[in-house]
């Protein structure tokens, strides 16, 4: 997998470098620089403790619908581009 930082102006990404890559070669945007609000995140309880609700509240509140059914099963070939294991057992 190769990294490559650029700038979303105008509906259009521009690189920061040149690429060798294909036309109609896939690619994976992962948007960086955007820094969540960390005052939206409940604070911890006095005695310095996470309760499982607590921890499934932060969860829903920041969960992102990627599209992608296998994503924890497979994260290696989405991460690194390694070949997909068997398929998950539904």
């Amino acid at each position: 997998m190769h990294s490559v930082t650029g700038t979303f102006k105008n509906g259009v990404v521009e690189l920061n470098e040149s690429v060798s890559w294909t036309d109609g070669q896939q690619v994976t945007i992962t948007v960086a620089g955007k820094k969540s609000d960390r005052s939206t995140v409940p604070p911890l309880k006095p005695e310095g403790k996470v309760t499982l609700d607590d921890l499934l509240e932060f969860i829903e509140e920041y969960a992102i619908d990627t599209g992608i059914e296998d994503l924890a099963h497979q994260h290696d070939h989405y991460l690194y581009g390694t070949p997909k294991t068997d398929r998950y057992p539904e």
